[in-house]
């Protein structure tokens, strides 16, 4: 299993061009590779409309999946999860939140 987390700011969605760049460096190693399984784990922070951040993990998770797709990786091997928002105490925890995390299953 490898893991990689993607941050998003507050309220975003969308990723900026120098994640998109990091993202496709960080998959680049394993696109060769037989993976049995992409997961993407997406959560928010519970600030602000409670409904519109439930939006913002599946809208956040939908973004890390079309860079993924265009990479080429297969569609049939992406699951996708998406948390409910948390409760963060400090401005660190909410930030650690709004993020969606990346596990690659590769067979050997």
């Amino acid at each position: 299993m490898v893991e990689s987390v993607v941050y998003f700011q507050a309220g975003e969605s969308k990723l900026e061009h120098h994640q998109i760049l990091k993202l496709k460096e960080w998959m680049s190693p394993f696109l060769n590779q037989n993976l049995d399984s992409v997961l993407l784990v997406g959560s928010a922070d519970r600030s602000g409309n409670l409904a519109k951040n439930r939006k913002l993990v599946k809208e956040r998770i939908q973004n890390i999946r079309q860079v993924l797709l265009s990479l080429g990786i297969d569609s049939q091997v992406l699951q996708s999860e998406s948390l409910e928002p948390i409760f963060g105490r400090t401005a660190e925890e909410r930030k650690l939140f709004r993020s969606v995390g990346i596990k690659l299953s590769i067979s050997e």
